[in-house]
């Protein structure tokens, strides 16, 4: 997992900003699933996976939504996992992509990311008979790229 950027004073004040006008809506899955291939029937050398991580966002009126994909290939079989967050923007304006973005890799990348883990070990372990356990996150080792400040 790569480390995303740090922050600057100027961005860790719009985030502060709004974590204090925004409020979690909702946290859902969107897909759980897996698969299991025939005739393997252990997980192989690579017992932790290949895990891939994805990350959407999206806004429309009043409201911010972030996605965390999480895909897993081992030998034994594949499995996916999407869950998303929705944030109520309680007031001012939408925040830009860029600030959405900041947010998620400070706020909603956390949220979610439990979830998620909890998402592919229960699939994983109803398909394949042993949970998958991904390691846990910490701040800054996943997220976004965040789109560059205008100068």
């Amino acid at each position: 997992m790569s480390r995303v950027n740090e922050l600057s004073a100027v961005d860790a004040r719009l985030v502060k900003d709004l974590i204090e006008r925004s409020e979690l809506g909702s946290i859902e899955f969107h897909e759980v699933s897996a698969r299991r291939f025939d005739g393997v029937e252990d997980f192989g050398e690579s017992r932790d996976g290949g895990l891939t991580l994805g990350f959407q966002q999206r806004s429309e009126t009043g409201v911010f939504g972030i996605r965390i994909v999480g895909d897993i290939a081992i030998p034994m079989g594949e499995a996916r996992v999407v869950a998303a967050a929705e944030y109520k923007v309680l007031r001012g304006d939408l925040p830009p992509q860029r600030l959405v973005e900041l947010f998620a890799n400070e706020v909603a990348i956390m949220t979610l990311f439990p979830y998620l883990r909890e998402g592919i070990a229960s699939i994983t372990s109803k398909v394949f008979g042993t949970p998958i356990t991904l390691p846990v996150a910490q701040r800054g080792q996943i997220g976004f790229e965040v789109t560059p400040a205008e100068q």
